[in-house]
């Protein structure tokens, strides 16, 4: 591209930009692009002006970080200082770019076109014909040469005509052509140039169809898209027809192909580019507003002996192999948790797709999903109608009565569920249409057997409603008022939760963060951050345990809880005493290094200091420096491709010569650290704080930038070839797992108007500590907010006390009876009260965690027995138990959490942990 001189020659300027961003535009992610400029001398683009020096010598993929680059430097360049053009130069300059990239393009499939501008004749140089005829020769004369001329210089046209013709050319040659531009169509450069693709030969032209890359239409904002093309020949080639197509819709199948947690699919072009893998961002959710992830398929499958199968597949062959791979897995958020890699024998079945340049692979594993039989479920015709109530009551009305629990509107008489989009045979029937009554009719009929056809489900999904509705009948049977929701999703794509409440539809409980929590810790019960509940019901914890198919080893569910971050601090304090100690601080925290407890989150009631959760190395450095010395706060980072960025997340395991903690003496007598069996959490209790110099960042991992000062939560940019797209996988991190959609599908406050409360939380009347956290509402007050001690602590709502202070509106709430008690009308009776809240589900899942039943306590291995690994928990027989009948269907066993065994089921399912069966 020349660069007119002059003032006058500044207008021709502008519309040299404008063609030449134009073409850069229409330019596809697997096109490559360089960019020349020139008058008496050439340039291009370089160090400072834009980020990349491979851009000088490099022909670079059109990705959009690459075009936006490539787009942003025309638009800095200015007019020539002379008159003079030097056409030699400018051509090898051109040439070079392909001599430099030649390793790296596939020279037999690729179509080599120079675009050359200009608005008069060459002044200085050789002979330009003479130097394309040179250059291309030494490139088998594959370089097809387009020529344009702002103006009508006759010399010029001749010049520009015999590069076109490349008439010094020895042997074939591509046809080129020569197009110029007067002073009335010199607009129509822009266009000219943007189409000069109509020029190249067809003869190589094949007949299957193609798909582009994916990428991302700025006007649709319906995620990844990408165009179906193949051309049109009537009599000679004519031209190409193309029609755009969701990925997500076009690759169903593969996105959610998932025969059991390890197996998956993925597809990939001739080229080797990625449209689908599970490690990429889920292509219905990418969004207008961000890149395509585009990366060649050996970033992602790098194992050696995968290669063969990958070069198979770019050639359109088939076949199977069996070799041992590292699946990547998710742990929860990526951002907090990171990924697990865990490694399988692993079975590869490829293929091409007829007619087109697309091949498809499945990965398999030894373990598969198995279905469960209904014939196993004998439910009774009494139950058979009741196993399914649909979430969203708007649609279809009932019979069930409403109540209000806190800002949402429920009933207590049933378990409402939900079906994500892998409950179905085609899941965008679900995504892409809006619900109707007549749906959800079909879904209860069919779950009820009432008739036979299917509206699209799959095979699993009945077993599944029908083997979740017993923790419905335990739930209602067993209640207990401490707890909040309680839910159980599975891998059949439905979710049931108690009380029945309506969710957004977007909500998929597999894409949120609680579930691949528990999927990465099978046997073992976990225990979330606290965060504030969308629902209303304030700061929460959940706690999650995965289950079995019973004879299978392969998790089928997941089934949780949400219990209040002040009935939790409550508990951990009773059966861990010497945490009230004022001579030390008592810290959980989980296996990320996430605070569970603090003593300062005691200190915080305003729901925005929850909204993220906070960090060890930031809450406590001190005691991070000295578990990252000791072994035990050991970091790992992986590739997240999605922002280019290597993200630095935390692992808390102990050595394998202190597998029961740390003592005081490990530590510099500052702290001790314990596990907790069988949970993802560890106890600290602080002595004294540890110093250091060190202090992490409190903003998100994904702002934060790692350094060489202090290991924190942080990322750092992938260095690899931004023009070739090629990463170094040899020494490099494994690939992060994809990041996780937004379903959350937060739920707005329900129009509760008229609505009773579900029931009356009696706080006045709680004459104990016990009996005061056994209701969920309810907060026991020993200090005013002077931090005055109250002489006589009481029992009372939440909105007067938490964590054992008063607001300051209600310093004297403990003077006198509560003023605030009444929350709800004296119409609802106890038989209302009764299943609202619900109690622990069928398998224990309260009943078997460690830290609050006190059962089992910290395992010690390989230490001095005279060392406390406990940290002074005290055994569940000295805790005091409470009874409240009209809590609790069987008068024979108290209420969770201080039931040993509950009535048990012994049906169908395990749940991961030995001995427990639903």
């Amino acid at each position: 591209m020349k660069q007119p001189s002059g003032i006058t020659a500044k207008t021709k300027m502008v519309i040299v930009k404008e063609a030449a961003n134009n073409v850069i535009q229409t330019l596809k992610p697997n096109d490559r692009v360089g960019l020349v400029s020139f008058d008496k001398e050439a340039k291009t683009p370089s160090v400072p002006s834009t980020s990349h020096s491979c851009y000088g010598n490099e022909l670079a993929f059109a990705t959009k970080e690459n075009t936006d680059e490539l787009k942003q430097y025309i638009f800095t360049l200015n007019t020539g200082t002379t008159g003079d053009s030097n056409y030699e130069k400018a051509l090898l300059a051109a040439f070079n770019y392909f001599h430099s990239s030649n390793n790296t393009l596939d020279n037999d499939n690729r179509v080599k076109v120079i675009l050359f501008i200009t608005d008069g004749k060459s002044t200085l140089g050789r002979n330009p014909v003479q130097v394309i005829s040179e250059e291309n020769a030494k490139l088998q004369n594959k370089i097809a040469i387009f020529t344009y001329l702002i103006g009508q210089d006759i010399d010029a046209q001749q010049q520009l005509t015999g590069m076109a013709n490349q008439v010094l050319a020895i042997g074939p040659k591509p046809v080129g052509h020569f197009e110029d531009f007067n002073q009335n169509n010199q607009k129509l450069l822009s266009t000219k140039l943007a189409t000069f693709y109509i020029h190249l030969p067809t003869s190589s032209q094949s007949e299957q169809s193609t798909f582009t890359v994916p990428y991302v239409d700025r006007f649709s904002e319906v995620g990844l898209i990408t165009s179906l093309c193949r051309p049109v020949n009537v009599i000679s080639f004519h031209g190409v027809m193309c029609t755009d197509v969701k990925i997500s819709e076009l690759l169903t199948e593969v996105e959610y192909f998932s025969e059991d947690e390890y197996s998956y699919a993925f597809m990939i072009d001739g080229l080797g580019r990625v449209l689908m893998h599970p490690l990429l961002p889920n292509a219905a959710f990418v969004k207008s507003t961000e890149d395509p992830v585009l990366v060649d398929i050996g970033v992602l499958e790098r194992e050696v002996d995968a290669q063969s199968v990958i070069e198979s597949m770019k050639s359109g062959g088939m076949g199977k192999k069996t070799l041992t791979k590292f699946f990547t897995k998710p742990r929860g958020k990526l951002v907090n948790d990171g990924s697990r890699d865990v490694s399988l024998t692993a079975y590869f079945y490829w293929g091409s797709i007829p007619q087109s340049n697309l091949s498809l692979c499945v990965v398999l594993v030894d373990e598969s999903y198995s279905e469960i039989d209904e014939s196993q479920f004998q439910l009774s015709d009494v139950d058979l109608p009741n196993v399914f109530m649909y979430h969203n009551i708007s649609l279809l009305k009932d019979s069930f009565s409403d109540c209000k629990f806190y800002s949402r509107r429920v009933t207590s008489d049933r378990s409402s569920v939900k079906f994500s989009q892998s409950a179905f045979q085609n899941p965008f029937q679900y995504l892409d249409r809006d619900e109707t009554a007549e749906d959800v009719t079909n879904y209860g009929n069919y779950l009820t057997r009432q008739k036979l056809t299917n509206p699209g489900f799959k095979t699993t999904l009945r077993s599944a409603v029908w083997a979740t509705y017993k923790a419905e009948q335990y739930w209602k049977s067993h209640p207990a008022r401490f707890v909040s929701w309680r839910y159980i999703g599975t891998k059949a794509g439905m979710i049931r939760i108690y009380p029945g409440v309506s969710l957004q539809k977007p909500y998929d409980h597999e894409k949120r963060a609680w579930w691949r929590q528990a999927m990465a810790h099978p046997n073992k019960m976990f225990l979330t951050t606290p965060y504030v509940d969308s629902w209303g019901s304030g700061i929460v914890l959940s706690l999650v345990h995965t289950i079995y198919k019973k004879g299978s080893t392969t998790v089928t569910a997941a089934v949780g809880a949400d219990f209040p971050l002040e009935y939790f601090n409550w508990l951990f304090s009773s059966v861990y005493p010497t945490c009230n100690d004022v001579s030390y601080w008592c810290i959980i925290v989980d296996d990320s290094g996430f605070i569970v407890m603090h003593p300062r989150l005691k200190e915080t009631t305003i729901e925005s200091g929850f909204k993220e959760p906070k960090h060890i190395t930031i809450e406590e450095p001190g005691i991070a420096k000295i578990l990252k010395r000791e072994g035990v706060l050991n970091s790992k980072e992986c590739q997240d491709f999605s922002k280019n960025t290597n993200l630095r997340s935390f692992r808390v395991t102990m050595p394998v010569n202190k597998l029961g903690g740390l003592d005081f003496k490990d530590t510099d007598e500052t702290f001790e650290i314990r596990p907790i069996a069988e949970t993802n959490v560890f106890i600290i209790r602080r002595q004294t704080q540890p110093t250091t110099n060190c202090k992490c960042d409190s903003t998100s991992p994904d702002i934060v930038e790692c350094s060489n000062q202090c290991e924190c939560l942080c990322h750092s940019p992938i260095i690899y070839d931004v023009c070739s797209n090629k990463y170094n996988t040899g020494s490099a991190s494994p690939p992060c797992s994809a990041r996780l959609p937004d379903t959350s599908g937060v739920s707005q406050p329900d129009d509760t108007q008229g609505l009773t409360t579900c029931y009356v939380p009696k706080c006045h009347q709680k004459a104990t500590k016990t009996d005061c956290f056994s209701e969920l509402e309810c907060s026991w007050c020993e200090y005013n907010d002077l931090l005055q001690q109250i002489a006589t602590p009481c029992c009372r709502l939440k909105e007067e006390c938490t964590f054992g202070k008063t607001k300051s509106q209600y310093r004297n709430t403990c003077a006198a009876p509560s003023t605030t008690t009444d929350k709800t009308s004296d119409e609802i009776n106890a038989g209302q009260i009764g299943g609202i809240i619900g109690g622990s589900i069928a398998f224990g899942i309260l009943l078997t965690l460690i830290m609050i039943c006190g059962i089992k306590f910290f395992r010690s291995r390989n230490r001095n027995e005279n060392a406390d690994p406990y940290i002074e928990a005290i055994p569940d027989y000295e805790l005091r138990q409470y009874r409240e009948k009209e809590e609790c269907s069987s008068t024979d066993s108290p209420p969770p959490p201080y039931q040993i065994q509950p009535a048990i089921n012994h049906n169908f399912y395990v749940d991961s942990s030995p001995g427990h069966k639903v």
